[in-house]
């Protein structure tokens, strides 16, 4: 039975006419005309009363006087991110009415809280919610009529007392109701083949914009919930129902078995005329005696499409769970798929929402959607544990919650199905992350949260990418044994509440007890950028010493500090077939000495390739490594080409030596490392400083890539039979690469020869290259077929490959026509950030891309959400000049507050164009090929 919360089942006594001011509503939902309070008191009144939640009261409908405002004798600061520690939240009672076929929803909710000190008022959150009745409950019994009064923009509330209250346990209670939210965040809805369905997001801080609450990781509590639905809707959320009512007009009133405690961000709900498909039971497994209930649930008509991801998810989550030895907590495991979902996964306990684009993939899709998914899927697995079982503290400390899975999930996937090939992810994406860790402006893991931007820029590549590496590099350190051990001893100590980074450092420190070890993940969260190692050796009489000095990597034409040093793993191997030793870089410039007395022809520095670092190397130690390249295990050839390219982007090397590596590559058989340089690749063309420079450096990528394909295969061949999903991966990106960045016109003839042959398809892995070429050259005809797919699929993988298409039109009256797409009301909101994000594929684009920002920034004020105007600043890298710099930081800084990210999203865009344009104007070796002439 659910726990009775004190004072409950007293609504008769809660005063419907408590005056509530200081509601604000964004502009678009003001009145021209203020109304009497009174009639829309009396409505909620008879609906309550009809509901039979509430008995008629004469006196409920005389209006009462306002009560004074409480004043405080002195002024308060008005919280911002934190709430003051005045109440804390011990237990919620949430009892919502969502019918999306309305334009907003109701509400009824108890909040029990501890008040620690005397109060005339409290702070808590809520946004945009039009508040009925608000009253508290006191310990003895006594009902009192509370003020509600929001404060701030983002959602800080103040409750207020009729009088100052002792220190007690309190019932707090409100009447409310709000407006599904216009963005993709909080309670919203998403509509389809004429029906309507609502779907949450509430992290990171949009759980008030749908009922009042302690918005706040380190508040986990239980909640009892209670949704009422209209006829023929279903509704989910983090348990499973319990009982089931009548409610008049066919209605059904569900009640849900009470949560374990719970942060409110990690609350779900989605309701709607869904399809709920019940999946393979999970066996029990250990410690677990109880098997897991599996469901998928899906708009009306695709629950089939959730065949897949319900057949691969026991072998996971058993996996998963096996390596956390603690048994999963949450009783049932439902796989939500939204239509319209910004973020591509949310690890909600018990009830994980994905897009529709990730978790509606096919047996017979790609291996790289089958690959994405499965990594994505056990991300959010591993959440249940790390993350929702043990919850972050504070949104500082978010980074160990999204590092953690970002690390885990790849490793899971490639222990359950190696032959999906994740075991390099976490070192690839790491490298990745640096070109964002590489900026002036870039942030420390580890970042104060002052606003509420800062809250929304923990969710980058830092935290995900620069953090699982960092994390990754640590376990290479000491061990995977050890590694785990600690994440256990973590876990077992804060089940069902929060922790902090300092709380894991400390079972890190209890299980290796090693304190250098917890001053290299401390240096690592708490300085931004990238370390410069500088490495050399010499062979004294005493034996090898390998010689250190490190600083903070800068690319050319950034202005960031330097003056810095890490406590950093290291592990080298003298020559390619020699033993690795890992030893710790503690100063700014060191001698490290190793067992060996014989002198190396080459030292191989990032052994093991997880150190999260760039190498600078004298050229003749950079041409040493180039020749024993092809022979060094994958993850070693991926950190040396990330860390040659970094010396190439800082001016510290030529091009040519970088060319030189990348065909070296060209033909090793991971698809990761051979396909490792084209990014890059595409750069130096995009950043050559003349045309004839540009044709020279295609005709030689040209020649040192056909040969590739010609083994591949455009289609399946021999060595499809010998490693297809290596095989799939590889061909994927070359095929790309050749007929997109190098415009080779025979792959793009025979490519479109096979997507128009009505006998046979083309092979899975190249179709949306293949629709970029169709895009590209047949014209209008073809995009029309692409707009018409648009607006009459539902298929979401389907249109995510259209989007696709369109952002790799190149002539310019298409490509204006596509951008106006932006605004059309059959693409999803997600679609269009979708299709802002690509706008920067076809950098010709990217002047008329930017003018038409400046045009239509009304427009896309209204169509978007804070995410769309933080990521229209993405594409504009390409405008590469000094000039564009000054114009974007001139236009975008006064609207920063609009921007997801704020002010940073804004200083990273510019940083981004001005390094683009040092680039541009770098030195002439930058723009060589290997043989070409100074």
């Amino acid at each position: 039975m659910p726990e009775v919360l004190a004072a409950s089942g007293r609504c008769a006594r809660w005063n419907v006419t408590v005056i509530v001011r200081g509601i604000r509503r964004p502009p678009s939902q003001e009145t021209p005309t203020a109304l009497p309070t009174l009639p829309r008191l009396t409505v909620l009144f008879l609906a309550l009363v009809l509901a039979g939640l509430l008995p008629p009261r004469a006196d409920a409908w005389a209006a009462k006087p306002k009560p004074p405002k409480a004043q405080a004798d002195t002024e308060e600061v008005v919280p911002t991110v934190r709430l003051p520690d005045t109440a804390r939240p011990l237990r919620y009672r949430l009892n919502l009415t969502i019918d999306p076929d309305q334009t907003e929803y109701s509400g009824q909710v108890e909040i029990k809280i501890a008040l620690s000190k005397a109060a005339d008022h409290i702070w808590l959150n809520g946004r945009d919610l039009d508040m009925a009745s608000a009253e508290v409950v006191t310990a003895a019994g006594e009902h009192l009529p509370a003020t509600w009064d929001q404060v701030t923009p983002d959602g800080v509330a103040r409750m207020g007392f009729p009088r100052s209250l002792a220190p007690q346990t309190l019932i707090l209670r409100f009447t409310y109701t709000a407006p599904f939210d216009p963005s993709l965040d909080g309670l919203y809805r998403v509509s389809e083949k004429g029906l309507n369905y609502a779907f949450s997001q509430f992290e990171a801080i949009s759980a008030r914009q749908a009922w009042p609450c302690f918005d706040e990781p380190r508040f986990k509590t239980p909640y009892d919930i209670t949704l009422t639905v209209k006829a023929g809707d279903e509704a989910v959320t983090n348990t499973l129902p319990v009982r089931e009512e009548a409610v008049p007009g066919g209605g059904r009133r569900l009640t849900f078995a009470p949560t374990r405690p719970l942060p409110t961000y990690l609350l779900a709900f989605a309701v709607g005329p869904l399809d709920i498909v019940k999946g393979p039971t999970i066996p029990p497994s250990g410690a677990r005696r109880r098997p897991i209930p599996l469901r998928g649930v899906a708009l009306h008509g695709k629950g089939p499409r959730l065949a897949y991801a319900l057949s691969v998810t026991p072998g996971l989550f058993l996996t998963m769970e096996r390596y956390f030895g603690i048994p999963y907590a949450y009783g049932k495991l439902d796989l939500i798929a939204a239509p319209d979902f910004d973020a591509v996964g949310m690890e909600n306990a018990g009830t994980i929402i994905y897009s529709e684009q990730r978790l509606l993939v096919k047996a017979d899709d790609t291996v790289d959607a089958r690959r994405r998914f499965l990594v994505l899927h056990a991300h959010e697995i591993a959440h249940q544990w790390f993350g929702d079982l043990v919850t972050p503290a504070g949104w500082e400390d978010i980074w160990l919650n999204e590092a953690f899975a970002s690390w885990l999930a790849p490793k899971v996937v490639d222990a359950w199905q190696p032959r999906m090939l994740t075991a390099r992810v976490v070192e690839q994406e790491a490298l990745e992350a640096m070109d964002l860790d590489s900026l002036a402006s870039t942030r420390t893991i580890h970042q104060p949260i002052a606003t509420t931007s800062d809250i929304e820029t923990a969710f980058d590549n830092i935290t995900y990418r620069k953090g699982a590496g960092v994390l990754s590099m640590v376990e290479g350190y000491i061990g995977p044994d050890a590694f785990r051990k600690a994440v256990a001893t973590h876990l077992r100590r804060h089940i069902d509440g929060v922790a902090t980074a300092q709380d894991f450092f400390g079972a890190l420190a209890d299980t290796e007890h090693d304190p250098v070890l917890v001053d290299s993940l401390r240096s690592y969260i708490n300085l931004p950028g990238v370390p410069r190692l500088s490495l050399g050796w010499t062979c004294p009489r005493t034996g090898l010493q390998v010689l250190t000095a490190q600083r903070r990597y800068r690319p050319l034409g950034s202005e960031a500090a330097t003056a810095a040093h890490w406590t950093l793993p290291l592990c080298v191997r003298p020559g390619a077939a020699g033993a690795t030793t890992c030893m710790m870089v503690t100063a700014a410039r060191q001698t490290l000495s190793l067992s060996q007395s014989a002198c190396p022809a080459v030292l191989i520095p990032n052994a093991t390739g997880s150190g999260y670092f760039r190498l600078s190397l004298t050229t003749e130690h950079w041409r040493r490594l180039l020749a024993v390249l092809p022979r060094l295990p994958a993850a070693e050839q991926l950190a040396l080409l990330e860390s040659l390219w970094g010396e190439v982007a800082a001016g510290h090397q030529p091009q040519s030596l970088y060319l030189t590596a990348a065909v070296n590559l060209a033909t090793v058989p991971a698809w990761d490392v051979a396909s490792a340089p084209f990014p890059r690749l595409k750069q130096l063309l995009e950043q050559a400083p003349t045309d004839s420079d540009r044709a020279a450096l295609r005709l030689f990528l040209l020649q040192a890539w056909r040969p590739v394909l010609a083994r591949v295969g455009l289609t399946p061949g021999k060595l499809d039979r010998v490693a297809p999903e290596n095989t799939a991966l590889l061909r994927d990106r070359l095929v790309a690469f050749l007929a997109l960045e190098l415009r080779d016109e025979d792959v793009r003839a025979r490519l479109m020869a096979l997507m128009r042959a009505s006998d046979t398809q083309p092979p899975a892995e190249i179709r949306a290259t293949g629709m970029a070429v169709m895009a590209q050259e047949l014209g209008r005809p073809y995009i029309n077929g692409l707009v018409d797919q648009l607006r009459s699929s539902t298929d979401a993988e389907e249109r995510e490959m259209a989007l696709d298409a369109l952002n790799r039109v190149t002539d310019p009256t298409l490509a204006a026509e596509v951008r106006d797409m932006v605004f059309a009301p059959w693409l999803k909101l997600n679609e269009v950030n979708m299709l802002i994000r690509g706008q920067g594929r076809e950098s010709s684009h990217v002047p008329a891309y930017w003018a038409w920002v400046q045009a239509n920034m009304a427009h896309l004020r209204a169509r978007g959400s804070s995410a769309t105007l933080g990521a229209l600043t993405l594409p504009l890298e390409g405008l590469c000049s000094a000039t564009a710099a000054d114009q974007v930081e001139g236009f975008f800084r006064p609207m920063a507050a609009e921007l997801e990210g704020g002010g940073r999203t804004v200083d990273q865009a510019v940083e981004r164009i001005r390094l683009c344009a040092a680039q541009r104007a770098g030195p002439p070796p930058q723009t060589q090929t290997p043989g070409q002439k100074q």
